[in-house]
């Protein structure tokens, strides 16, 4: 043999031994890296952990799972809260119609955790979104404005507007997790808005708070008594696990702390902010609010937004006190200060005051002494047949006025969307007048 043949089969041994080592050490990094991501849990295991499925399924009466009835689950959580509403509105509590909320959105590096799939920030961002539209549906004479926490620093991301488009808009647009969360950047910030507002105006901050500590640069309890002293009433949802420092923040604002179990639980948790909550006592006076009712300009003239200070065409509305133009409704005029809102704004408002009275749950079979003996087969508000439950939840509910059965879709609508019972409204109108014609 050759001294060149067998400098090759040396260098080609070398060669297979070097390739082995670094095809080990792969193999190495990769079963590190599944342990790291799973746990030490195989592919389909993790695949289960994650999609939790088990959690979707119930044992039934003859011990057989079934799906969990989702509809159900969500009508009996409606009617909780329909409760509460009704509970609170029957002691004549006085409630704020115009609220300046700022919505602090928390946006460290806490935001990103996974436990919220696909993560915190991404369920965040999507229930704000439908927190928002709700926000404005039930109240349609106040205003919103978004702040994130992020670095340790707190930025306004809109300001107070009544716009809900716009401030999704900026909100999507500015989904990064970064740093630290610091409670009382956010805090000092809002504070110095809101102590801006008028005395009428009902000032709020609702916090969504993923981290589990707060990075401040000085004392947060001066700057919650600031809050306090402010009439500015602080409510915290948080993502992760119960802090003492925003239950201290809530208790001494006169605020709500809550912590969100998963998504469903969050989502419900943040639209019960949605309704006008219980005036404080300090603003619970009678006031007289200035307003202009102003009138939509012509689609073909051009006129200088007083909004966004730029020209535009068509469409608007005319300030009746300054004749300055303005994009949309309600807002305050940007030269005289002039509260604008349309007559359908307050007449959205009026629900509040004096809204609807629960309906009552009708069982599937009545006692023979009363005197409905049968039960109507339609639905009043949607036609639909009413199916006979038996042994099954109740499936229908009556107006407590009118006697009308409806179903739990047609409840639920008439209480958070109409404002008005179709049966009480059809007796109404049923009525014979009083005068007679001569």
């Amino acid at each position: 043999m050759s001294g060149g043949a067998v400098e090759r089969r040396f260098e080609f041994r070398k060669s297979n031994g070097v390739r082995g080592e670094r095809e080990e050490e792969d193999r190495e990094e990769e079963e590190e890296e599944d342990e790291g991501n799973g746990r030490g849990l195989e592919a389909w295991e993790r695949a289960y952990a994650d999609e939790r499925s088990w959690e979707s399924l119930q044992e039934d009466e003859s011990g057989l799972l079934r799906p969990i009835d989702n509809k159900s689950l969500y009508h009996a959580q409606y009617r909780r809260r329909l409760r509460s509403l009704s509970s609170s509105s029957s002691s004549r509590i006085q409630k704020g119609l115009i609220r300046y909320l700022y919505v602090v959105v928390d946006l460290s590096r806490a935001a990103s955790e996974t436990d919220f799939r696909p993560s915190r920030m991404v369920v965040v961002a999507k229930h704000v979104e439908a927190f928002i539209r709700e926000f404005f549906d039930q109240n349609p004479l106040s205003h919103i404005g978004l702040v994130t926490i992020k670095d340790g620093v707190a930025r306004c991301l809109t300001d107070l507007g009544g716009s809900p488009d716009s401030h999704i808009k900026a909100l999507l647009g500015k989904l990064e997790c970064s740093g630290d969360s610091s409670l009382q950047n956010a805090l000092d910030l809002v504070h110095g808005y809101l102590s801006k507002i008028p005395s009428y105006g009902h000032r709020e901050v609702l916090i969504l708070y993923s981290a589990l500590s707060t990075c401040d640069p000085g004392d947060v309890m001066e700057t919650i008594q600031n809050c306090k002293k402010a009439k500015i009433r602080c409510s915290v949802v948080g993502l992760s696990a119960e802090i003492y420092i925003c239950k201290h923040l809530c208790e001494e604002t006169g605020g709500s702390y809550t912590v969100a179990l998963d998504e469903s639980h969050f989502k419900e948790l943040l639209l019960e902010h949605a309704p006008p909550p219980p005036a404080i006592a300090e603003f619970a006076v009678a006031n007289l609010i200035k307003m202009g009712f102003p009138q939509r300009g012509a689609d073909g003239v051009i006129a200088i937004c007083s909004c966004h200070k730029e020209a535009k065409v068509g469409g608007g509305y005319t300030c009746p006190r300054c004749k300055a133009r303005v994009c949309e409704l309600p807002t305050e005029c940007r030269i005289c200060g002039l509260t604008l809102v349309s007559s359908p704004h307050l007449a959205r408002s009026y629900h509040h005051l004096f809204p609807i009275s629960p309906f009552i749950e009708v069982p599937s079979t009545l006692p023979s002494n009363n005197s409905y003996q049968r039960l109507p087969k339609n639905c009043f508000g949607c036609q639909l047949s009413l199916p006979n439950p038996g042994s099954n939840p109740v499936l229908r509910v009556a107006c407590p006025k009118c006697k009308q059965h409806f179903c739990l879709d047609c409840d639920i609508y008439i209480h958070e969307s109409l404002h008005n019972c179709p049966g009480c409204e059809s007796l109404r109108e049923s009525k014979p007048s009083n005068t007679t014609k001569v």
